[in-house]
């Protein structure tokens, strides 16, 4: 069974990033969001949804998001800075408590930037090395700005 880095740990992934739409979709399956938003009827429960670049966070408003165990949100590219934004919405504006899983091809060096956006589950690729990834978890033990963790900046906390 694959791994990924979840709290801080390596753990097993139990959960099945569904990519082919035709895919039946199973109680362990993270779906394409768009795929559960025009089939939400007739595919059943699914443990979570995974956003495209490009999706945005809007659609969801009306979504009780809190049926979902994991949101996951895909990087097509490391340069690709919009699932930081889609992170930190899920988390202030639609106030999802759940699991937030960065998917696809985003780099070990990205993850403390990742955690303070919201992110607490890191699906690497496979050629990633999770034991050097994982040291580069919280690679700042404390940070002048708030994040979604903390809003307030660093005099404030004092």
């Amino acid at each position: 069974m694959p791994k990924l880095i979840k709290n801080g740990e390596i753990v097993e992934n139990i959960y099945h990033w569904q990519q082919d739409t035709e895919e039946a979709a199973t109680t362990n399956s993270i779906i394409p969001a768009q795929k559960w938003l025009t089939e939400k009827e007739s595919i059943g429960s699914v443990a979570g949804i995974w956003l495209e670049a490009g999706d945005g966070v809007e659609f969801l408003q009306n979504v009780d998001l809190n049926q979902f165990q994991v949101i996951g949100i895909n990087f097509p590219a490391f340069t690709d800075g919009r699932g930081f934004s889609y992170a930190r919405l899920l988390k202030e504006r639609l106030n999802y408590q759940g699991e937030i899983r960065a998917l696809g091809n985003f780099i070990p060096d990205q993850l403390g930037y990742l955690l303070r956006v919201g992110f607490n589950s890191f699906q690497f690729n496979e050629e990633v090395d999770l034991e050097k990834a994982l040291k580069l978890h919280k690679p700042f033990s404390i940070a002048y700005q708030g994040d979604v963790s903390d809003p307030r900046p660093l005099f404030m906390r004092r």
